[in-house]
């Protein structure tokens, strides 16, 4: 069984991805921290994430990588066994991971590592273009937005729970949309709703309230089939209506 959640930075899909993979009994996968961990480690080698795409591709066909899921439903990220969660939360893995996406080459030797993950586990992935070229035949897609300021403001709080500093609101924005460019307008992959995916705005809602939405879809498109979802809380009318449309084309 593959979810896939796709989605700009800041609309809460790593948070609301975690929980739903708890609840669905799969493993979470974010294949954004493979491109952040390939970043990580051409940072340490000073192998040019723009310029050296034959080192770099060399790098990601060899890259010792492996994701461990965490008892709480998140992902601990390790780097020839070395635990690199946190570092590569940084803005400048950021951008570096921004830059290594978009290289065909590298693309493709992440998208068949997510692929292989992905056929040993169950997974809820979640990403920028997961539902639109790792996992295109996924039976159930979603794609998360959000105000930009909220999001900004989501992104500010991670970087201080991350690092106890709080960078300024305007710089954070600056940030995103640079981000927000790259992803949109890259030649592979690039950040998109992709085909039959279910459109979700999370700014005003709680990441539990989007997962009961979520959960609420994915149980109406299998109600016929037993036991799938056996993990999941029964769905609860009480949530607050949560506005989404299917997307026929990307």
């Amino acid at each position: 069984m593959i979810v896939t959640i796709d989605g700009p930075a800041g609309v809460g899909k790593s948070t609301v991805a975690k929980l739903l993979a708890k609840a669905l009994g799969l493993m979470y996968l974010d294949t954004g921290a493979t491109y952040r961990t390939l970043a990580y480690a051409a940072l340490r080698q000073r192998i040019n994430p723009i310029t050296d795409v034959k080192r770099l591709a060399e790098l990601a066909r060899r890259l010792p990588l492996e994701l461990r899921p965490t008892p709480a439903g998140g992902l601990v990220v390790l780097l020839n066994d070395r635990d690199v969660t946190k570092a590569i939360r940084t803005e400048e893995v950021s951008e570096a991971a921004a830059q290594v996406s978009q290289h065909p080459a590298i693309r493709a030797a992440m998208v068949q590592l997510q692929r292989e993950l992905a056929n040993r586990h169950g997974v809820v992935a979640e990403g920028r273009d997961t539902g639109s070229v790792v996992f295109p035949q996924a039976p159930i897609k979603f794609f998360l937005d959000a105000d930009t300021r909220v999001r900004a403001k989501r992104r500010q709080i991670e970087l201080a729970e991350l690092y106890g500093t709080r960078p300024p609101i305007v710089q954070v924005q600056e940030q995103l949309h640079f981000r927000d460019g790259l992803d949109r307008h890259r030649r592979v992959g690039p950040l998109m709703k992709p085909t039959g995916a279910t459109v979700i705005d999370t700014s005003r809602f709680t990441a539990q309230q989007v997962v009961r939405a979520m959960l609420h879809h994915i149980q109406q498109r299998f109600r016929h089939r037993s036991g799938f979802a056996t993990h999941a809380r029964p769905y609860r009318r009480t949530r607050p209506r949560i506005a989404s449309r299917s997307s026929s084309s990307g």
